[in-house]
């Protein structure tokens, strides 16, 4: 725990049991001036000497240096960097006097600005999707396009009022079935807009999987204990036959327990979905062939999660270690991986989620991640540190491949994928960042960004 939290503690429990400190100094074995020094936060305190602080106060060392602390810490520190706080000159410095001293007070900020974030992702998923959804721009224009109808109808049957009795009825047939269709737009409409006030917004095929994969943390055991004894065999040895074989595979061996996962799943509900959802499962299931995780996780901690040594050690392309990073299971001193991957136009096509992160789905991301700036050096893992409004932090790292088929006078298409990593997650890979990297203030996108002054906008803010 952070010197600034831990003598605080120190003082308000001592005060608390209405020692001095010079009765707690005896009871410790050091001078009273040095335990001035303490909790002052001017001198270290941590070994033997903080386990008999613990016990003259009657506390847990646990409890006198926790891991709730350093959490809390965390998000005032968030908090003291937002950017609408700005002027407020909020004091940074002293959150870990404000624990050590109310630690009611910094628990309930830290409850409101999570609540904050919430809200803050609720708007920026109804942004996002409002702005930029297919289906909606679709939906209205089908509507239009039905109200045009019954209003044409209408006309010529008041303009001519002697329309003869078999064309009336014809005009009479046209209104009808142009009013339920467009009731029926109209329901899809109001079944979309009470959809985006659901927690788990699953609006579109693509979201219906993401959803899926999002609520498996993307990581699916049945089909990694499922995949782990094939065997490729001799054919599978060869690189370039080994995705074919593994996708073969996966299809013959594992069709039918996939099916049995789609047909399960709740997130999953349209046909196109389960299709897509068979298909992205199947994809699965063939990395996890290609690399069983009993084998995997352990050679990718050992290597500092090092994708590109990973992927030359393994004989795999780069894309299938990082998806099979994303799928690794948690733990103690195992960081979470996010994989997401852009097309030339900006567009995220694909996306493995991590926890605190929302790209926008139908909507180019901040322009200033590195997401976008790998397409100029194609082949090349390039690394960013980045700091979002909410003050979290991440690590990402980009790399564009080509897509699709090369030769002389043909134009090289490349997708780019992007691995995203807290900064504390990045701290157990070769990826760190040192104290030197600079820190880029970056969006998640611009209709949704509160830093007004970026040079780089193109939109105006959601909120003014």
């Amino acid at each position: 725990m952070p010197r600034t939290i831990l003598g605080a503690r120190i003082r308000e429990r001592r005060r608390s049991r209405g020692l001095t400190q010079a009765a707690l100094a005896r009871q410790v074995g050091i001078s009273a001036s040095y335990m001035n020094l303490i909790e002052r936060n001017k001198r270290p305190i941590a070994g033997p000497l903080l386990r008999r602080t613990a016990e003259a106060l009657a506390m847990r060392i646990d409890e006198l240096d926790g891991l709730a602390e350093r959490r809390l810490l965390e998000s005032l520190d968030e908090i003291a960097h937002m950017p609408d706080l700005a002027d407020l000159r909020v004091e940074g410095a002293s959150a870990g006097e404000l624990i050590g001293r109310y630690p009611g007070w910094a628990r309930a900020m830290a409850a409101l600005a999570r609540s904050e974030r919430q809200s803050a992702a609720a708007a920026r998923a109804m942004a996002d999707r409002i702005s930029h959804d297919p289906f909606l721009g679709e939906a209205v224009h089908r509507m239009l396009t039905r109200i045009a109808a019954v209003r044409s109808a209408a006309e010529i049957l008041v303009a001519f009022p002697d329309v003869p009795a078999d064309r009336r009825e014809r005009f009479n047939r046209i209104i009808h079935d142009e009013c339920q269709a467009l009731s029926d737009v109209g329901g899809a409409l109001a079944a979309y807009f009470d959809k985006i006030e659901e927690a788990d917004r699953t609006l579109t095929p693509i979201d219906e999987v993401e959803a899926l994969f999002e609520s498996r943390s993307n990581r699916f055991n049945e089909i990694e204990a499922a995949a782990a004894p094939i065997d490729l065999g001799p054919g599978g040895n060869l690189p370039a036959g080994r995705w074919t074989a593994a996708r073969a595979a996966a299809e013959d061996k594992l069709g039918s327990l996939i099916e049995r996962i789609v047909a399960d799943q709740d997130q999953v509900e349209s046909a196109p979905a389960r299709a897509r959802a068979r298909r992205v499962l199947l994809d699965y299931a063939a990395r996890a062939i290609l690399a069983p995780m009993r084998d995997f996780a352990p050679r990718a901690a050992a290597l500092g999660y090092d994708v590109e040594v990973l992927a030359q050690e393994l004989d795999l392309d780069v894309d299938t270690i990082c998806y099979r990073l994303t799928a690794m299971p948690g733990g103690e001193n195992v960081p979470s991986f996010g994989y997401f991957r852009a097309n030339a136009a900006g567009t995220i096509v694909e996306m493995r989620g991590l926890p605190g992160l929302m790209l926008p789905r139908y909507a180019a991301a901040c322009p200033l991640w590195v997401l976008y700036r790998a397409q100029q050096s194609p082949e090349a893992l390039m690394r960013q540190r980045v700091v979002f409004p909410s003050g979290a932090r991440f690590v990402f790292l980009a790399r564009a491949h080509q897509a699709g088929p090369s030769g002389f006078g043909k134009p090289r298409h490349y997708l780019t994928g992007m691995i995203a990593l807290s900064e504390a997650d990045a701290a157990l890979t070769v990826y760190a960042p040192d104290a030197g990297v600079p820190v880029e203030e970056v969006g998640p996108a611009c209709r949704i960004c509160p830093r007004r002054g970026c040079p780089h906008r193109v939109d105006d803010p959601l909120a003014a």
